[in-house]
C-alpha cells in the first residue's frame, strides 16, 4: 500500500471539499478515492474525515494530520527538484486567495513574473471579495485588504493602500469641487460595501478621525465597479488608489479634497500557522512585499 499516494489523495479531498471534486482533479474514481481515505484512516487509526450522504465534514485530527501531510508532500516535491538540479527554481502548486480588483489590478502582473522565473510552479488564484477559511478551503497563502481580525494565522505587513476620493472632471463641471467632506451628504455618491464602515467614510480633519455619510444612490463590493461608476461623471467615489491609478494619471479622475483624503489601509500577506513553511510561500511572501514596495515607491 502506498502511503505517500494515500496521503495525497486526503489532502486533495481536503483542498477539494469533496469526494467528487478531489475524484475529477485526481482523475480517478470516486469509489476509489473514498477506498483510499478508508485506507487510511485504517492506518491511522483515527477518524479523518466525517461523510454523509450528502456532506463531508473534516475532523479536528484530520485538519491536523493535513497540515502535516501537505508538509510532508511539499519537502517530497522540493527535494526531487533538488535532485533534478532545480533547486534555484519554485516547483509544485501555490494556491492563493486575494481580493478581485487587488488581484486583477496588482496581483495578476506579479504572478506572471513570478512564473516566468519559476516555470515549474503552478499558481491556482481564487479572486473574491470574502473572508477565506485558509485552512478549511486549503489555501496556501492570501492577500488581504484593511484591518485584520485577530485569528490564529501568521500575518506578514505588506505596506499600504491610499484611499482617495474622486470624480471624474464631467462630475467637478456640472456639480462643481466640493470644498468640505460635509458637503459629501449633498453630492450623489457610489459606496463600496467592501469599505468595512457601514454606510460612512472615514477621514482626517485638523488630525482628528471624522466620519461622514455621503449620499450613497449605488452600492457595489467592487472598487473597480466604483471607480467605472465614478468614469461616468455621474457620482462621487471613494477608492483604493491602485484601482484608480491609471484612471487618475490619465485625467479620467481627479482627486478631491486631498488635505483630508489620506486615510491609509493596510496590505497583508496572510497564511495558516505552520513550523515549517513550504519554499513557495515564503519566496511567494517576501517577493511579493518586495514588488509592492516598487509599486507603490513609483
Amino acid at each position: 500500500m502506498d502511503k505517500l499516494n494515500l496521503m495525497s489523495t486526503f489532502v486533495t479531498v481536503t483542498e477539494a471539499g469533496s469526494f467528487t471534486a478531489a475524484a475529477n482533479r485526481l482523475g480517478k474514481t470516486k469509489a476509489l478515492v473514498s477506498t483510499h481515505i478508508s485506507q487510511l484512516e485504517a492506518l491511522l487509526k483515527v477518524r479523518l474525515i466525517i461523510r454523509s450522504t450528502r456532506s463531508m465534514q473534516v475532523t479536528s485530527e484530520g485538519y491536523s494530520y493535513y497540515e502535516q501531510a501537505k508538509k510532508i508532500l511539499d519537502d517530497i516535491v522540493n527535494l526531487e527538484a533538488q535532485l533534478l538540479n532545480e533547486s534555484q527554481s519554485l516547483v509544485g502548486r501555490l494556491r492563493i486567495s486575494a481580493p478581485t480588483t487587488f488581484g486583477e489590478l496588482v496581483l495578476m502582473p506579479f504572478i506572471a513574473e513570478l512564473t516566468s522565473a519559476n516555470p515549474d510552479l503552478k499558481i491556482e488564484l481564487q479572486l473574491n471579495d470574502r473572508f477565506v477559511d485558509l485552512i478549511s478551503e486549503g489555501f496556501d497563502v492570501a492577500l488581504r485588504i484593511g484591518k485584520l481580525a485577530d485569528s490564529s494565522l501568521i500575518a506578514k505587513p505588506a505596506g499600504f493602500t491610499r484611499m482617495i476620493l474622486c470624480a471624474s472632471p464631467e462630475f467637478i463641471a456640472h456639480y462643481g469641487r466640493p470644498d468640505t467632506i460635509e458637503q459629501l451628504a449633498d453630492l450623489p455618491c457610489v459606496f463600496d460595501s467592501n469599505y468595512r464602515q457601514a454606510g460612512s467614510w472615514g477621514f482626517l480633519q485638523d488630525k482628528q478621525k471624522v466620519e461622514i455619510k455621503p449620499r450613497i444612490i449605488a452600492r457595489v463590493n467592487s472598487a473597480l465597479a466604483a471607480a467605472n461608476m465614478a468614469f461616468t461623471g455621474r457620482v462621487i467615489a471613494f477608492c483604493p488608489e491602485f484601482a484608480i491609478h491609471s484612471m487618475l494619471e490619465k485625467g479620467e479622475l481627479v482627486s478631491l479634497l486631498p488635505q483630508v483624503c489620506n486615510t491609509q489601509i493596510p496590505v497583508n500577506v496572510i497564511y495558516p500557522h505552520r513550523q515549517h513553511l513550504s519554499s513557495r510561500v515564503t519566496t511567494f511572501t517576501q517577493q511579493f512585499i518586495a514588488y509592492w514596495n516598487r509599486q507603490t515607491a513609483a
